[in-house]
């Protein structure tokens, strides 16, 4: 593994990015510095730790795509091949041989999940359980890839993936019921509430959601889900801060169990 690193400022120069918190930033960087030559990390949660970060600084790197999650736990770099471009003489293959079969990397340079890949792969390694990747584009300027792989019908102009926002929704809305299925009335709710979010990510929105104690059922019996959150109204309010808790903080969700 190279002993030096490079960050581009294309990433690292961004709102998106210096809107995190000090610490989550700074993990990036430690995750940065001890990635193997094809940014992939074993072991995230205890770089963190030895950082002084915390689970949290590492759910919000995957929230707002800065990370790719596997469920093996490993992470990988999603703007790895921007950041750091190593040699062919120089460079060590990555052992995680079986996550880096579930990415593609895109003309950008960004790694991106191969959905294709994963569903033919799903019966043998059972990759990343519906989790949030990078592959996830969280904000309105992330989800602006289509995938012709999610249904016969969908219209290679279609401006949004919708698994992406599913995978969100799951890493995410960790205290509520996961989405199995992709369905076409979820698809038609999807593509009406991205209208309605304006320059509103669902990273944002699913927050807000998993943030509040009453539509997570933390307060009482009753539990939101993600067909609920899309309806208009219901979407509505939540981003009018009606279900927010009095002394609630727009932070990343604290249970991290469901990713790693």
């Amino acid at each position: 593994m190279a002993q030096r690193r490079m960050f581009s400022l294309a990433v690292i120069d961004t709102d998106r990015f210096n809107d995190m918190p000090v610490s989550a930033r700074l993990l990036y960087y430690e995750l940065g510095m001890r990635a193997d030559d094809d940014g992939f990390v074993s072991s995230p949660k205890k770089i963190a730790k030895m950082s002084g970060c915390t689970e949290d600084d590492i759910k919000l790197l995957i929230a707002k795509g800065f990370v790719i999650c596997f469920e093996s736990g490993v992470i990988v770099i999603t703007h790895w091949h921007i950041n750091n471009a190593i040699r062919k003489d120089r460079k060590n293959d990555s052992i995680f041989l079986e996550e880096k079969q579930l990415l593609t990397i895109e003309k950008s340079g960004m790694y991106s999940k191969d959905l294709q890949i994963d569903n033919q792969m799903t019966t043998t390694c059972q990759p990343i359980d519906n989790q949030m990747t990078a592959q996830v584009r969280l904000g309105k300027d992330r989800l602006g890839k289509d995938n012709i792989s999610l249904s016969t019908d969908v219209d290679e102009q279609e401006r949004i993936d919708c698994q992406s926002v599913i995978d969100c929704f799951n890493s995410v809305c960790v205290s509520l019921p996961k989405v199995q299925k992709l369905t076409d009335k979820r698809r038609k709710a999807i593509k009406n509430a991205d209208k309605l979010l304006g320059g509103t990510g669902f990273d944002e929105l699913f927050m807000r959601v998993e943030q509040s104690d009453f539509l997570t059922g933390r307060s009482g019996s009753w539990s939101c889900g993600f067909d609920w959150v899309l309806k208009p109204s219901n979407l509505t309010k939540i981003l009018e801060g009606n279900y927010n808790n009095k002394t609630a903080k727009l932070t990343a969700p604290r249970n991290y169990n469901e990713v790693f």
